[in-house]
């Protein structure tokens, strides 16, 4: 598994910058940039916040991560293979305003 780090803070899996859900998901099938990538698991803790300090559980440092990113260099078979990995996203309200600062183009 791989070790996450995450500043979209906003998100209702955030908990102190890593994350409770469990596994994710990064999208980005063309990207060339980490600006292309974005956490499709992303979701917005004010449309849950009433249930986000109940529900969303512990945050874990190490996570499952399914990749889309087909040219990453970390990415075989549609999984993340770096050691760690750090998702940005200082004001994220869409998973569109995330990204996956580790991704490297193997093109």
């Amino acid at each position: 598994m791989t070790i996450l780090k995450c500043s979209a803070h906003n998100c209702y899996y955030n908990k102190d910058s890593l994350c409770s859900k469990g596994a994710i998901n990064v999208e980005g099938a063309d990207a060339r940039y980490a600006d292309d990538t974005a956490c499709e698991s992303f979701r917005d803790q004010k449309e849950d916040s009433a249930t986000n300090a109940a529900d969303s559980g512990c945050g874990c440092e190490t996570i499952n991560i399914d990749c889309k990113a087909h040219n990453c260099t970390y990415n075989e078979h549609c999984k993340c293979t770096a050691a760690s990995i750090n998702v940005s996203g200082d004001n994220a309200h869409r998973c569109c305003d995330t990204k996956c600062d580790t991704f490297s183009c193997k093109c």
